[in-house]
């Protein structure tokens, strides 16, 4: 819910005429965040209706639940993996962060597993696909990186940067802004310099 909230708090509210129309406008930004309140308190509610009105259902709705969950989560990871295989390249995703939670996730699916077997799977599916998922954007972002190293390397050798192959700022580009085409992963998020 936080996240929820920083994200309608934070999106860019520029006009309307401003803008290209691939890019998503402020009015989206709260239907978002109207649909997902309102799956939440649905959600809730119904929950608590077959606790109390039908018990007997009560692992249905629970094995339900799991598969939306599952489906959910894979619907928020899967623009991600378009993203990055279209454009070849890491872009802003930190690949030490995803070598910590990805073999995480799958340890958080045994210790689930373990403790509610085959009959919780709706309980560990979802961490399961998560991680999966995440797997995939991990290797992939290894492969694109291991990739650039060897463009780097053998391009050039270092001759239009320094010695560490920091070309953006031997070519008086300090702010990590890409002279050529299109945004960059260091290029400022807000459009705001210091």
């Amino acid at each position: 819910m936080v996240i929820l909230f920083l994200f309608l708090l934070f999106f860019p509210r520029t006009p309307s005429d401003s803008k290209s129309k691939d890019e998503p406008t402020y009015r989206l930004a709260i239907a978002v965040f109207l649909v997902s309140i309102l799956h939440l308190v649905l959600t809730f509610l119904l929950s608590v209706m077959v606790i109390y009105l039908y018990r007997s259902h009560l692992s249905s709705w629970a094995n339900f639940l799991g598969i939306l969950g599952t489906c959910l989560a894979a619907i928020q990871f899967l623009p991600q993996i378009w993203t990055t295989w279209k454009l070849q390249e890491v872009g802003s995703l930190s690949i030490p962060m995803m070598c910590i939670q990805t073999p995480g996730s799958f340890v958080w699916v045994g210790s689930l597993a373990a403790r509610f077997g085959w009959e919780g799977w709706s309980t560990w599916g979802i961490y399961l696909v998560t991680g999966l998922l995440q797997g995939c954007l991990l290797a992939m972002g290894i492969a694109f990186e291991l990739r650039a190293r060897r463009k780097r390397t053998a391009g050039d050798g270092g001759a239009n940067g320094d010695s560490n192959g920091n070309a953006d700022e031997a070519n008086g580009n300090a702010h990590g802004h890409v002279t050529g085409e299109g945004d960059h992963e260091r290029t400022v998020l807000l459009g705001n310099e210091r």
